[in-house]
């Protein structure tokens, strides 16, 4: 099937939204988006919150069409409900401070598809869509499957990427933490702990993952790749030589 956009494509569009939202608030030197507020304001995407009771576990975030149910628990009963249309009805148990991630991330996966529901139609259907979590240990049945891995699917994780870490935003957090240098890292993705610890802070600034984080800095080459040897030699101090050059 030909696609009717790029990965490069939405990283342009989802920036220019970022930066127009931005704009509108009159925002200038913050380092975390204000996801919600995008979605609900800017897209007009109304988020509610609601414990899901889908068949697949892993399902945690909801685009409504208005014509899908979601089978949902309110008290000890499982209902059918019919969201209006363009509803994003993300999993309660996400609303906790420990799961702000997340969190974050569902609500801009909602947001992602509306976005491509309007940019690309032609790709994308108009049929509710559910962001769901992958788990290795549970079987899914070959409609989840393709659910889950389908070039709609793919787009709208990248497009929420951006939305939460646009490339203008995650340089700025760069520099605050890391004086604008790239990452250090060694052969098959092997990081010191100084490293990890860098990746880690820069995430939580941002609001994301520890591995969404990671994800973004190779996307947009912000890491400087290096030899593992010189992490053996010069950062743990084996294999004799000379063990005191700098890493």
């Amino acid at each position: 099937m030909k696609r009717f956009t790029s990965f490069d494509e939405i990283e342009a569009l989802c920036e220019a939204m970022i930066r127009d939202f931005f704009r509108s608030r009159h925002y200038t030197n913050v380092q975390c988006v204000d996801i919600e507020g995008f979605v609900r304001d800017y897209l007009g995407v109304p988020i509610v919150y609601e414990r899901f009771a889908e068949p697949d576990p892993g399902r945690i975030g909801f685009l409504s069409d208005g014509v899908r149910p979601l089978a949902v628990k309110r008290g000890d009963r499982v209902e059918k409900i019919v969201f209006p249309p363009r509803t994003a009805v993300i999993e309660k148990g996400l609303s906790g401070g420990t799961e702000n991630a997340r969190r974050r991330f569902s609500i801009a996966h909602e947001g992602a598809h509306d976005v491509l529901h309007r940019h690309i139609p032609l790709q994308t259907s108009p049929a509710a869509v559910f962001h769901s979590e992958f788990d290795a240990d549970t079987t899914y049945s070959p409609d989840l499957l393709r659910e889950m891995l389908n070039i709609s699917e793919c787009f709208a994780n990248r497009a929420a990427a951006c939305f939460l870490m646009p490339e203008f935003l995650v340089r700025r957090v760069l520099k605050r933490h890391n004086g604008s240098r790239k990452v250090i890292i060694y052969d098959n993705n092997i990081l010191s702990q100084d490293q990890k610890l860098l990746i880690q802070k820069m995430a939580d600034t941002m609001g994301v993952s520890y591995t969404a984080f990671f994800v973004r800095l190779s996307e947009l080459d912000l890491f400087e790749r290096r030899p593992v040897e010189e992490y053996l030699h010069a950062g743990l101090h084996y294999g004799g030589g000379d063990n005191d050059r700098a890493s």
